[in-house]
């Protein structure tokens, strides 16, 4: 059994209103302050687009937990709290004749599944390891100035090994 169903609607052309949409151009999309956060920070001519990608919805994460109502939510405090329990700061204090402080710092991020290994003492070092890429970085950073740093680094992945010499500065 087949049932049709019709409709009749009568419009009266002559006081029908025209319909204006608002455009608010006052507002950009996105604001430079979220930009910053979100494009990558260091990419080379050798990174894959995959690569520069995947750092930028890492980012792009980061900004959304960071904003997000679901941070307040009982899950998300419970990643907050994993994240934070997995971090230690170790501080050695100095040895009897010496005035440099020893400190180590050990943070896991499971979100974005990184390890990051820090020294401060004789020396300022680093080793971060990113899972999702398999690439481990290790630097060693010397201040040669009050805003200005001497890098050595060397970064290992499956595709390649690199090593740089960098001087770094805040302005």
């Amino acid at each position: 059994m087949a049932i049709a169903v019709s409709s009749d609607a009568k419009v009266n052309v002559k006081n029908t209103k025209r319909l204006v949409m608002p455009i608010d151009i006052s507002e950009p999309l996105i604001s430079t302050q979220t930009s910053d956060k979100l494009l990558p920070k260091s990419v080379t001519n050798h990174d894959s687009g995959s690569s520069v990608i995947s750092k930028i919805v890492d980012n792009g994460f980061s900004v959304w937990w960071d904003q997000s109502p679901i941070r307040q939510t009982s899950v998300g405090r419970a990643v907050e709290k994993v994240e934070k329990n997995m971090k230690a700061e170790i501080d050695f204090g100095r040895a009897k004749d010496s005035k440099i402080d020893h400190k180590l710092s050990i943070k896991l991020l499971a979100m974005q599944a990184l390890a990051k290994l820090e020294y401060r003492g004789w020396v300022r070092a680093a080793i971060n390891y990113d899972a999702r890429a398999a690439k481990a970085e290790a630097e060693i950073l010397e201040s040669l100035a009050e805003n200005k740093d001497l890098i050595l680094s060397q970064s290992f992945a499956a595709q390649e090994n690199k090593s740089q010499v960098s001087v770094r500065w805040n302005w």
